[in-house]
């Protein structure tokens, strides 16, 4: 079941996606100009790994699978870059979902979506010999709504991603 909902999810991004990257401005082929991003991004309470991707100099994409943790996230997020300096960004977000957890007796699978806003870091700006690795801390709202799991909307989130 989680198979089709995260497929039908990421359709439905894509197509989303891809029918606006005229009218967003997008440019597709940064990708093999450096502007992809991998690393891990928590936000609590799921954990994972997370591939990111400049679309232009305001809009990222990020592709978040969070299997670590009490629960699971696969999850597609937008960032919008509202402050950009040398060394650090203020970015807001927003993202959609699928949200699992599981135990002896319940297996839940839900759709969820969130927002919030966040800083991210080069950690360059301290040394220009270090490695192009970016650190950030946020604060989000999630929606998720589980029948037999007490799920806290307020979220708050870290990512080390590192730029290649």
């Amino acid at each position: 079941m989680i198979t089709k909902q995260l497929k039908t999810t990421l359709l439905v991004a894509s197509l989303v996606l891809t029918s606006q990257a005229n009218a967003l401005d997008l440019d597709f082929s940064k990708a093999s100009k450096g502007n992809m991003y991998g690393g891990f991004q928590s936000s609590w309470p799921s954990h994972g790994f997370s591939l990111k991707m400049d679309l232009n100099e305001k809009m990222t994409a990020q592709a978040v699978v969070g299997f670590l943790g009490t629960v699971n996230n696969y999850a597609l997020r937008g960032i919008y870059k509202f402050k950009k300096e040398q060394f650090y960004d203020m970015y807001g977000f927003g993202s959609l979902g699928i949200l699992t957890w599981s135990n002896d007796i319940y297996d839940e699978n839900v759709f969820g979506f969130g927002g919030g806003a966040g800083a991210e870091y080069d950690i360059r700006g301290i040394d220009s010999s270090f490695i192009p690795l970016y650190v950030s801390a946020e604060l989000g709202l999630n929606i998720a709504s589980f029948d037999h799991y007490n799920f806290s909307s307020l979220g708050l989130g870290v990512g080390v991603h590192y730029k290649f």
